[in-house]
């Protein structure tokens, strides 16, 4: 109602409250915000109504009011709420309803059974006009919830979220705050939420598991609940029950500001994760096992995922230990939830105003329901009934090595993934190698997976098991592309530093289907055994408020280059080709953006012609590049360099080495050259020659669209064989083994609920401290949790303490081979032999039968172990 162009339309806000209670908040609020706008109630305090008739007067009352008061349009936000479902069905076929996000709604389910799922699955299927979402990940879901769903859907961000620069900071750069002091006692903060009153989990359920995990956490430093304020009085009497609790005022609001007081909060899902982001505190998001609504892993530094209660205490443990937080290292990165956009109150403004009444699904005319006529030859109509029995692969796996918007590698697939989720039904899933260390893990978090895509060479480097991992897939005949941004000085480095792995990797190389970001880069691969790579080049996110360079250079142009201070960079040319120009009397200003190295020889010239900027965020590099004259990228070797992509969007005059991937695609546009010798000679000429030339608006445009996000999808998407935009698969009922698609009720999503969110991944803690969670569960007893901690200690080295310990849980679990396993290898390891044995012995006895022979050679071995220290011992006295 504030945002400009808001001006032209008249608001007039509106509510059904009988109570009364929300109807005068409301109207607090808009008297405070809109300069004393008034709220209308659809009902009189003194109306004297059952909660049912309630329900039953809001759609006859809400179209009366729309009619007298002349409606318009409408701006609803939740149309599966009691209220919101009644007036969006009063008034979706009467004027454009228009579905605004409010809130989180992605949320996964760890089963997916009708009647399972919660009512915001259901959100936007009452056919509004349009919906506006948050992000890609909501989009993805209204578009491809069913088989026949059709909403009119919207990415514009969130409300006061989106176009918050502090949010924005803690989405793009995540910065814990520094480390605390070890064994500090921390403050912990507890946000609740009504799962009791929301059926989401039986009230016994949920008292049972937040008792527990307050106990818990209490071992840890102070411990504050504060009730979601929805929370009803039966619930916040029990909480004042609680031992060592410290229960707040559930109708206080907890912003960013009140939560910086505290070391660590735990929800089980809500929306505050955003306001813990601000703040800069870690947030646990708990999912005790009978919670069938789960908060969708976040890869960010200050987000977790725990499923139980002790692995709740691992990471508060952690936390108190060592004084870091341990966030989540999988999982889909924060903007696939959450666009940022900088007008998102105007973007919501314009689809309000352009949206239009839909018609009726059910209202199908006679003419419409007549067969179409045929398209096309007999031959063509032939062929495409055969495609269309074909089945697109419908999910997704990237494979990479970190998945942020820091480094360039991965720009340019998380901006592909979004565009995809947003308009194609492809179950997207992100796999960081970094988190595991066994091969058996991934390939079973990838078992359903139809296509995988390998974000660069790095994983086949930097980890011990990306070589082995890829080639299993492939001898499986699982899809595998590996999208490549390496170069020939790449290559070098990496054959010399990791010559094993590197060796591995051109064995495996031939049997991958590669794509290549520059023409150039295909052909390095050709010449290392790759068949048929494939040119897809790459994209750039476009930011909407980014500035245009001058079209005609002042007297003292500035020359800028983007990227991290390294020699590859051309540190020695920028700074030798800086010296040249200021010998030669011009006032050029150079300017180098981006963070330094290590990777930089004695001999390497940093000249102080140069300012040296440092690393700057992504909005600041844009206002950078825009008060710019000339992008002069140094590189000597770069397959494609997404910082010229940039600098053509905001047109920018461009030099580069004429053997880098740009220069395929810019040569001959006017605005851009390129110098053959890597010389500072060469290169200055080619920048004095680029300053006295105007950038042809019309080739650049060519260029700029030839890297744009629906290009360069389509592209990508035609490579790896993925449905494109508004291509409905068709369904696999022979495959999945449903006939009444149930199947596609489920797709993109049912997929990775059956998991409940679990992980195999690794969660990095130093070994002592794995041992004394695993303890600690030992002696609570905790079975599952003692499994989960000991399997991941056995994982790194074998203690004979962790062998016993875990035999024991197996053998008392009836697991016997994999007791007799453990107890075996509890015999061959160190320690004090006749205690081991006697311990391997008293295990055994609950192997029964199958452990008789066990327990009588462990007796022996006991006796001989003490026989021989005894006899030890006597010698030494002689």
């Amino acid at each position: 109602m504030n945002t400009p162009g808001a001006g032209e339309c008249d608001f007039v806000p509106v509510t059904a409250d009988l109570n009364g209670d929300v109807g005068r908040w409301i109207d607090e609020e808009a008297a405070a915000r809109l300069d004393g706008t008034r709220v209308r109630n659809l009902f009189r305090e003194e109306e004297t109504l059952a909660h049912a008739q309630f329900l039953e007067e809001i759609g006859p009352r809400v179209a009366a009011f729309a009619r007298t008061e002349g409606i318009d349009r409408l701006i609803l936000f939740n149309d599966r709420s009691q209220r919101g479902s009644r007036v969006a069905g009063a008034l979706a076929q009467e004027l454009p309803v228009v579905l605004v996000q409010d809130g989180h709604l992605d949320f996964h389910y760890k089963q997916q059974k009708p009647g399972l799922r919660d009512q915001n699955w259901y959100y936007g299927a009452t056919d509004p006009a349009a919906v506006c979402v948050w992000g890609p990940a909501t989009a993805h879901h209204l578009l491809y919830r069913t088989p026949d769903a059709d909403p009119v859907v919207h990415i514009t961000g969130a409300l006061g979220h989106s176009d918050d620069p502090a949010l924005v900071r803690a989405a793009h750069n995540p910065a814990p705050r520094p480390a605390r002091s070890s064994r500090e006692p921390l403050r912990i903060i507890v946000l609740d939420q009504p799962l009791g009153d929301q059926r989401k989990l039986g009230a016994k359920q949920h008292r049972e598991y937040l008792r527990e995990a307050c106990a818990a956490l209490a071992e840890f430093g102070e411990v504050a609940v504060k009730p979601h304020p929805s929370t009803l009085s039966g619930h916040l009497t029990w909480l004042a029950t609680l031992p060592d609790v410290t229960v707040l005022d559930e109708s206080a609001l907890l912003d960013a500001a009140g939560l910086e007081s505290y070391d660590l909060a735990v929800t089980f899902f809500s929306t505050t994760y955003l306001q813990t982001l601000r703040a800069g505190i870690p947030l646990v998001l708990f999912s005790p096992p009978p919670l069938n609504i789960v908060f969708p892993a976040v890869n960010h530094a200050l987000l977790r995922n725990v499923g139980t209660v002790g692995e709740l205490t691992d990471v508060a443990g952690q936390l108190f230990r060592t004084g870091k937080f341990v966030g989540n290292n999988t999982g889909e990165p924060l903007t696939h939830f959450l666009t940022f956009h900088d007008d998102v109150a105007e973007r919501v403004l314009t689809v309000v105003k352009e949206a239009k009444v839909r018609a009726p699904r059910t209202a199908v005319s006679a003419a419409s329901t007549a067969a179409p006529a045929p398209v096309g030859t007999r031959a063509e109509r032939a062929l495409r009934a055969v495609r269309d029995r074909q089945t697109p692969p419908r999910s997704l796996a990237v494979l990479g090595l970190g998945f942020g918007y820091v480094t360039g590698v991965a720009i340019p697939v998380l901006t592909y993934t979004q565009s995809l989720l947003a308009h194609s039904p492809v179950d997207v899933r992100y796999v960081d190698l970094s988190a595991y260390v066994r091969t058996e893990d991934v390939l079973d978090a990838l078992r359903d997976i139809d296509v995988v895509l390998v974000n660069s060479l790095a994983p086949l480097w930097r980890s011990a098991i990306g070589n082995e991992l890829l080639g299993e897939l492939v001898s499986e005949g699982r899809k595998v592309f590996l999208y490549a941004h390496e170069t020939d000085h790449v290559m070098a480095y990496e054959a010399e530093h990791h010559t094993l792995r590197h060796k591995e990797m051109l064995r495996l190389l031939p049997r991958l289907q590669v794509l290549c970001v520059s023409s150039a880069q295909a052909d390095m691969f050709r010449a290392l055994g790759v068949a048929d790579p494939v040119v897809v080049y790459n994209t750039v996110p476009q930011d909407s408020n980014r500035v245009r360079a001058r079209a005609v250079p002042d007297g003292r142009p500035r020359i800028v280059m983007v990227g991290s201070m390294q020699d590859r960079k051309g540190l020695d040319l920028f700074s030798r080709v800086a010296e040249l120009a200021h010998t030669e009397g011009l006032p050029w200003r150079f300017t180098w953006i981006g963070h330094r190295t290590p990777r930089i020889a004695p001999t390497t010239l940093i000249s102080d012609r140069v300012e040296w900027a440092g690393a700057l965020s992504r909005s600041r590099v844009r206002e950078e590049l825009g008060a710019s004259d000339v992008f002069f990228l140094s590189s000597v070797d770069d397959p494609m360099p997404l910082s010229v992509v940039e600098a053509v969007q905001q047109r920018l005059r461009v030099v580069t080495y004429r053997r880098v991937g740009s220069h395929e695609v810019l040569d001959a546009v006017p605005g851009y050259r390129s110098f053959g010798d890597y010389t500072p000679k060469a290169a200055f000429e080619a920048l004095r020659a680029v300053l006295a030339e105007q950038v042809s608006e019309e080739e650049y445009r060519e260029v700029e669209e030839l890297f744009d996000v629906p290009a360069f999808t389509t592209r990508m998407t035609a490579a790896l064989g993925l449905p494109g935009p508004g291509h409905v698969p068709h369904p696999r009922a022979a495959t999945d083994g449903t006939t009444d698609g149930t199947a596609g009720d489920t797709a993109g999503e049912g997929e990775e609920a059956e998991d409940g969110g679990g992980s195999l991944a690794v969660v990095p803690q130093q070994i002592r401290y794995l041992n004394e969670d695993f303890k600690r569960h030992l002696d609570a007893g905790g079975v599952e949790d003692a499994l989960r901690v000991g399997t991941e200690i056995l994982r790194r080295r074998q203690p004979v303490d962790v062998l016993i310990g875990m035999a024991e849980l197996r053998a008392r679990r009836g697991e016997e081979k994999e007791a007799c396993r453990l107890l075996a290898a509890a015999a061959i390891a160190g320690g004090d032999r006749g205690r081991v044995w006697s311990e391997i012995s008293r295990v055994a006895g609950l192997l029964g039968h199958r452990g008789r022979a066990i327990r009588q050679l462990a007796r022996k071995e006991s006796l001989r172990a003490q026989v021989s220290h005894h006899s030890a011992r006597l010698r030494k006295t002689d």
